[in-house]
């Protein structure tokens, strides 16, 4: 048999075929190089996304579970200070501190411990509450919350930010003074259609001012009545009394009442 007549690839053929194959895997190449970033990049904004879902939820959480947003109103702080009712929670604080966010309970920087929320794989570039006060409401924060995905791999940086608004939104107990924001002769505490039912004091009560007078049962009076009441006024023994101020200075009596009705002065002490 002639080997010359046996059949192969000629010079030409293999060339061809190394071309195919050459320019197919560029293309599958290409493809791989793709979905890697893709994937990459995917899985940096699941991340990052997640951390920013995260420290957003705790915040609105604690905030709605607060007694009073204790920052001042108006003003961008790096530090969310809330009160607690439970004394093991009292004060929380939520901060940024370097490039992370931390949660902090019942202690105050630098002594406690605190949390991070956030970890090392994405950076917090800022985070920032501002308290606004809303009239006739309640008082609600501002969130401003930006993070960077750590990664030395350009199609795997990215930044996300956040701004949102969260309300606290419970009823509260308050473990800390309440003061008006501002000093105004118009603020109230209820008003005449939605009044509070009752009131229990421990301590004692002040009403100062030129027109700081009491109505019980009925309208206060005009300012040469301090006390105006639609009803009795009753007290509970009989060693109790009204105490009148006599013209000589430093004198006061107390008004009472024997077992016949009959009325009795003694001497008391001035109020």
């Amino acid at each position: 048999m002639d080997p010359r007549k046996e059949k192969g690839y000629s010079l030409i053929e293999l060339l061809i075929y190394i071309a195919i194959f050459a320019v197919s895997a560029v293309f599958l190449t290409a493809i791989l190089v793709s979905v890697t970033k893709i994937q990459t990049r995917q899985n940096s904004v699941n991340d990052v996304n997640q951390q920013i879902s995260f420290v957003a939820g705790t915040v609105q959480q604690l905030v709605q579970q607060s007694s009073l947003i204790d920052i001042t109103t108006g003003v961008s702080t790096t530090t969310l200070k809330l009160r607690m009712a439970s004394s093991t929670l009292d004060p929380t604080l939520i901060f940024a501190s370097g490039t992370a966010v931390y949660l902090s309970e019942g202690t105050v920087i630098p002594s406690s411990t605190p949390v991070a929320l956030t970890n090392s794989n994405a950076t917090v570039n800022n985070f920032s509450v501002t308290k606004y006060e809303n009239p006739g409401g309640l008082a609600l924060i501002q969130l401003g919350l930006t993070m960077t995905y750590n990664s030395p791999t350009p199609s795997a940086q990215l930044t996300r930010s956040l701004q949102t608004s969260i309300a606290r939104v419970s009823a509260a107990n308050f473990d800390s003074a309440i003061y008006p924001t501002v000093v105004s002769s118009t603020l109230t505490l209820g008003t005449a259609v939605n009044p509070w039912y009752t009131g229990y004091f421990n301590g004692n009560i002040l009403i100062g001012g030129t027109s700081g007078n009491i109505g019980l049962g009925v309208s206060p009076g005009s300012a040469s009545v301090s006390l105006k009441a639609n009803g009795d006024v009753g007290f509970t023994a009989s060693s109790q009394g009204l105490i009148l101020v006599s013209p000589t200075a430093g004198v006061c009596f107390r008004v009472t009442v024997n077992a016949s009705g009959t009325l009795l002065t003694n001497s008391a002490t001035c109020p």
